[in-house]
């Protein structure tokens, strides 16, 4: 349970001492109860009476209350302990996956960042109580043993021997459980990858019978590999919680065969450490029983530290050092910038640059090319997105580096071409919320959706009006660069007049630098300067050429 204790040590909101005291109270106090019913019972067989020890019997009630008030105490500290560490483990992921390279975190994919910070918190949340109780067991194991030594000496090495060897042979069949219970979350990742096509490509998959029948199947083949380890999981913790059954019962045999022929006066004690490890067998059977639930929690800890680690190293360089904010630009420079793409042996790896560009403030600036041209490359260096990797950005004549990659991102509002509407306007600033409805109602988006509070009403709407809530949200930040991929495509022909004629052009007005990648020719003449894309080389358009190129 290496991972999983060094999860819970490692937050600073466990009480470590006060769960560990409560934790000895209720394993002294259970082991308790059992010298007090010994002692009660060597009395009256030494008496050949039976009656009743006051004193005895007053230390039992103060015991099992002792135990049944530590025992609730322990399982609901832990549990809340645990589910703030929870708290504090994922927020420490999102907040690193927030400060994340772009880069990286697109090579990693979305499906790793769902399974540890939502299905493993899920698990270890889950099986808290087994963790409490788990805890409390350990303690009054080695309570009991201690008063088995205290009883009897050869009855504590030879029952200890016996539990090192079933402990042994019980660990190694844990082994294969953890290994079995790795192998699940591999596939039930694969499996959330299966998912994710089906929800963002559902457009697609029912515009094609062979896509749908293809994907259906490949995704029912990894749902069947799922269910088969699964059942593979199910049937090694049986066999790990029938082979504790076997240990336990080889523990008793080991009283009741083995300590007689190694001491001569076992015969006084035999009723004492029979009592004893029967006693003990009550805990260890409840460890147990939560053996699975502690190696499916070790797993998802192991997930968890796994990606607090990936994440550490994913952070963008000079992140976590802030810079003073950009309040404008004069003009933003891209001298000699180039990027190119990895590529598989073999291949010719797509390259964009060396790009020369500058952009100053209040123009409007349209970006044309086909597909592959490089106009999202572009577009993810232009907004700082990917460094690039030759060449410079500058604001105003100073380059941009690491420490205000950060700070010139916010000077940039954006509408990706696969942009995602956020229901809530995360970041915009209080008063901008008093523009919200004009903006609305000069979108003419006001009769279908409206703003309540920070929150959009509606966002069951077309393609459109979609886009038009994406521009307004950027609107809305009140940045002095606006980036557009494509925005006008979704819009119908009266309000994508409106978008060019009327709504640039004031934006225009207001000193907002406008970049859109666009194919509207009808509307070229819109732009201040116009540029076009061809194989990753970027070309500036002079009236000379005309304005269709």
């Amino acid at each position: 349970m290496n991972h999983l204790v060094r999860l819970l040590v490692s937050q600073g909101s466990l009480p470590r001492k006060r769960v560990l005291a409560t934790a000895l109270l209720s394993g002294l106090s259970g082991a308790s109860v059992l010298a007090i019913v010994n002692v009660a019972a060597r009395k009256i067989a030494e008496s050949g009476q039976a009656h009743v020890d006051w004193l005895l019997a007053v230390g039992f009630v103060v015991c099992i209350l002792a135990y049944g008030v530590s025992e609730v105490f322990l399982v609901s500290r832990v549990c809340a302990a645990i589910e703030g560490l929870i708290h504090e483990i994922r927020a420490r992921l999102l907040e690193r996956l927030v400060r994340a390279d772009f880069e990286k975190v697109e090579r990693v994919g979305r499906a790793v960042f769902y399974e540890s910070i939502t299905q493993a918190t899920q698990v270890i949340s889950q099986n808290s109580q087994f963790l409490a109780l788990a805890l409390r067991a350990s303690v009054m194991v080695v309570a009991i043993f201690g008063y088995i030594g205290f009883v009897s000496f050869i009855a504590f090495v030879l029952v200890a021997l016996a539990t090192v060897i079933g402990g042994f042979i019980f660990r190694r069949a844990g082994q294969r459980l953890a290994l079995g219970f790795d192998s699940m979350m591999n596939e039930e990742r694969r499996l959330f990858e299966g998912l994710d096509d089906l929800l963002d490509g559902f457009k697609e998959v029912r515009l094609s019978s062979a896509r749908s029948g293809d994907l259906d199947g490949a995704f029912s083949t990894i749902s069947h590999s799922v269910t088969e380890i699964r059942t593979d999981v199910q049937i090694l913790a049986i066999q790990q919680f029938l082979l504790g059954q076997v240990v336990l019962y080889f523990l008793l045999a080991t009283v009741v065969f083995v300590v007689p022929l190694y001491s001569d006066d076992f015969r006084a004690h035999v009723v004492q450490v029979t009592t004893s490890v029967l006693f003990m067998t009550g805990a260890l059977g409840g460890l147990i029983q939560t053996m699975p639930m502690l190696t499916a929690s070790e797993q998802a800890a192991e997930r968890m530290l796994q990606l607090d680690a990936s994440l550490k190293t994913m952070e963008e360089p000079g992140e976590a050092e802030g810079a003073s904010p950009l309040a404008s630009f004069g003009e933003i420079t891209l001298r000699a910038v180039s990027y190119a793409y990895p590529a598989p042996d073999g291949e010719k790896a797509f390259a964009l640059g060396p790009v020369d560009l500058s952009l100053r403030r209040g123009e409007i600036v349209f970006v044309t090319g086909g597909n592959g041209s490089g106009k999202s490359t572009l577009i993810k260096l232009l907004t700082g997105l990917i460094p690039p990797q030759a060449g410079t950005i500058q604001i105003d004549g100073v380059p941009l580096g690491p420490r205000t990659r950060h700070a010139f991102r916010d000077l940039i509002s954006t509408v990706f071409s696969d942009f995602h509407l956020f229901p809530r306007l995360y970041g915009a600033a209080p008063q901008a919320m008093a523009d919200a409805q004009s903006l609305l109602a000069w979108f003419e988006i006001d009769g279908v959706t409206r703003l309540k509070g920070d929150r959009f009403e509606h966002l069951d709407l077309s393609a459109g009006q979609r886009k038009r809530l994406a521009l307004i949200a950027a609107l809305l930040e009140a940045r002095p660069l606006l980036v557009l991929d494509e925005w006008a495509a979704d819009q119908d022909p009266y309000f994508r007049r409106k978008f060019y004629r009327e709504i640039l052009p004031e934006l225009k007005a207001r000193g907002i630098t406008t970049v859109a990648v666009t194919h509207d020719d009808a509307y070229f003449d819109v732009a201040d300067r116009r540029f076009r894309l061809d194989e990753g080389r970027l070309t500036e358009y002079t009236h000379a050429q005309g304005e269709t190129g």
